[in-house]
């Protein structure tokens, strides 16, 4: 470093020092945990990393600025505008995402650049559903290299059929529209810990080491654009995802669930990890391939005894009666997903032979 740059390095720290919070014209929770630090120049063993407790409880009195909220509904707006579905998803406890990033300040958290607020990149839940369906979903169509997986997520020849957005905070979700939070995590057996001799024990001297989370309670609109059948299927996994593995940093202590709007109901009765009716559906109607002879399609309409299929395949609506169910079926319902041999009664093609696949939830 030249001798110019060394003074205009320690004139701009010089300069930052002296800034104080409230001469903030924006609101920026970012920046100010950029700011720089005076206490890092007289930071000692005896300090550790208590040093910047009084800077990360500065940075989350930080409001969000009242222009994101504009900024947010128009990035909203734009988004419905352009057909991408959108959903809530809400904090049930502590979050935080980036926490292992690069910061002078040991523990960071993934802001957005512009607003300072909190965000959670699309490749991130992108990664989290991708890996819910490789390590929970039993089907080999959604394991790495099956058809549902690739054509959903992608591979290294082409991309998925569904996109990702960042998720970004709603305004005023939560008291006085401050989403950040003061946290800590508490080091017992820092000896341990670093691979020397001595066991942990009840007389170690705890090291508290404090960052910035989300809070809980804060509500993110996640964004998902694609054909609607597989965005429907993304928004599925990423719901029993967000509920039972979490996402960000500190999962194992249960940082990072969320329940995402219209999937709650079902992630509670789910007691064990399982194909949802409507990945199945998805799997049965457009994955599979039926026996030779066969046709697969879903009842879309009942009545009385008597209704109609719409082929997986395409094409006009297939007359069925409930005197052609087998293997102890009775009934027909709309939502039913059934295999069929095609047939002829009295002129009218007919579904004959027809099982019962998949019974709506």
């Amino acid at each position: 470093m030249s001798i110019s740059e060394r003074s205009f390095f320690f004139a701009r720290r010089q300069t930052l020092a002296n800034v104080q919070l409230n001469q903030a014209r924006f609101p920026h929770a970012g920046l100010w945990l950029d700011k720089f630090l005076p206490k890092q120049f007289a930071q000692g063993k005896s300090e550790g990393e208590g040093a910047y407790r009084d800077h990360f409880e500065q940075a989350v009195k930080i409001p969000v600025a009242d222009v994101y909220t504009s900024a947010f509904n128009r990035w909203k707006h734009t988004l419905e505008a352009s057909g991408i579905k959108t959903k809530v998803a809400t904090t049930q406890g502590r979050l935080v995402v980036g926490l292992g990033a690069e910061s002078v300040l040991e523990n960071a958290i993934t802001l957005h650049r512009t607003y300072g607020v909190p965000v959670i990149p699309g490749s991130a839940l992108k990664g989290l559903a991708a890996a819910y369906a490789r390590n929970r979903l039993a089907e080999p169509a959604w394991q790495k290299g099956g058809e549902a997986y690739k054509t959903l997520f992608g591979d290294t020849e082409s991309a998925g059929y569904v996109t990702f957005f960042d998720a970004l905070y709603v305004p005023d979700s939560v008291k006085d529209n401050r989403p950040l939070a003061l946290d800590v995590v508490t080091v017992h057996h820092q000896e341990y810990y670093r691979g020397e001799k001595s066991p942990p024990a009840d007389w170690d001297s705890p090291n508290p080491v404090p960052f910035v989370s989300v809070r809980a309670g804060v509500k993110f609109l996640v964004a998902l654009a694609g054909p609607e059948e597989w965005v429907e299927a993304a928004f599925q996994i990423l719901g029993l995802a967000l509920a039972e593995e979490g996402i960000g940093a500190k999962t194992n202590s249960g940082y990072g669930r969320m329940v995402l709007e219209g999937y709650a109901k079902g992630v509670a009765k789910t007691a064990e990890p399982r194909e949802t009716y409507h990945l199945a559906k998805l799997r049965l109607l457009k994955q599979e391939t039926p026996p030779p002879g066969r046709s697969r399609g879903e009842v879309v309409e009942v009545r009385g005894r008597y209704g109609f299929i719409n082929p997986a395949q395409g094409g006009g609506k297939i007359f069925v009666h409930v005197s052609q169910l087998q293997s102890g079926a009775t009934s027909l319902q709309v939502g039913q997903v059934v295999e069929y041999s095609l047939g002829k009664y009295k002129g009218q093609t007919q579904a004959q032979k027809v099982d019962v696949l998949l019974e709506p939830d």
